[in-house]
């Protein structure tokens, strides 16, 4: 096995280490490890409400009798289905005398032509007076057309409805709710994110959503919006993942907790035990040509067994991770074989005491 033992520095061993007053030993053993670059990845957690990919609640343009409820509560509708009627006597007359008035207003057109085709002298005033009466005939007919289909509601989109409390026969006005509808093929989730992730959580960030506080396999989504604005108060902006509802599973209204991973980009990697901190912050021994070298670090995030540091440091560079405590300026540096060594020397080697193996310190 390898036996350390103090180094005492003669005077010419001295002059070699650099002349320092008490002196140091001709190298200092240490074990070394490569710096390398790692991904630093943050994890989001935050849990929002769910609601309908499209929602609506939907009420009648104008009162009436109710003659026709086509749907029942939770049931599915298609774009343009009659959800209920109103009883449209009144409009359905008003459209067919629209009618006769645009087809009598046709026909004095039609016969002015005529009549002028065959020498008669009607004026041309009277002809275009003629023409204006189908024009207002026409719109008539679309105002008379327009009036009798606000008597019917339709889904404004396919969904699913909600409950209803209108019967046949009852008698609605504009306020009253006739029902609810709702697209939720998928579902839209609002949460907010702190702001130090602006312009790293945006449109088609993947997340993971599961039902809050339960042990679901989580469900895969995106981001498909964020908000404009930070919360002055919270520090956080708002952002919206959406879901795939197709199975029908989920309700709108329904809790979700979602985690979504962002890249802050690659640091330098270090282990932890290489890093020292001294007056003027954090620092680590770098082996260059055989000697020690300080580099002034910045902490970015400590991680099991290591830390994501930055550095002028360069991927791959040696760094002193055992004997750090011995280390100093420009010393000579003995780099050792960590596979090599028993646990008992690297404890050794972890002593603050400087200590060099038998065979240096007897010059060969």
């Amino acid at each position: 096995g390898l036996v350390l033992t103090i180094a005492a520095c003669s005077s010419d061993d001295a002059e070699r280490s650099g002349g320092r007053p008490g002196g140091f030993a001709r190298s200092v053993p240490v074990i070394v490890a490569e710096a390398t670059r790692e991904t630093l990845d943050d994890s989001v957690q935050a849990v929002g409400t769910a609601r309908a990919l499209r929602s609506v609640t939907l009420y009648s343009e104008t009162a009436g009798a109710v003659t026709a409820v086509n749907f029942s509560p939770d049931s599915p509708v298609t774009e343009g289905q009659v959800l209920l009627a109103l009883d449209d006597r009144d409009e359905r007359l008003a459209v067919r005398l629209a009618q006769v008035q645009l087809a009598d207003a046709e026909r004095t057109v039609e016969r002015f032509i005529s009549l002028n085709k065959q020498s008669a002298n009607i004026p041309q005033s009277q002809i275009d007076t003629a023409k204006a009466a189908v024009d207002s005939a026409k719109i008539a007919l679309e105002q008379a057309q327009v009036n009798l289909a606000r008597r019917q509601i339709q889904a404004p989109f396919s969904g699913r409805v909600g409950i209803t409390d209108i019967d046949i026969g009852d008698r609605i006005e504009t306020n009253t709710t006739v029902t609810t509808l709702d697209d939720r093929s998928q579902l839209l989730i609002d949460f907010a994110v702190p702001e130090v992730f602006v312009g790293q959580v945006m449109p088609g960030t993947p997340v993971r959503v599961k039902l809050w506080d339960q042990a679901d396999d989580p469900l895969d989504g995106q981001i498909v919006a964020t908000g404009s604005r930070v919360d002055t108060s919270s520090r956080a902006f708002t952002a919206r993942a959406a879901i795939d509802n197709s199975r029908d599973r989920f309700r709108p209204g329904m809790a979700f907790e979602i985690t979504l991973s962002v890249n802050r980009g690659q640091y330098l990697s270090v282990p932890d035990v290489a890093v020292q901190w001294g007056a003027d912050g954090a620092y680590l021994w770098v082996e260059k040509d055989g000697k020690a070298t300080r580099r002034e670090v910045t902490l970015v995030r400590r991680l099991p067994n290591r830390l994501l540091v930055e550095a002028d440091i360069t991927s791959g560079t040696p760094i002193v991770t055992e004997g750090v405590q011995a280390v100093r300026e420009g010393v000579a540096l003995t780099v050792l074989d960590a596979a090599d060594l028993n646990r008992d020397t690297q404890r050794e080697l972890a002593q603050p005491s400087l200590k060099v193996p038998t065979s240096s310190a007897n010059g060969g």
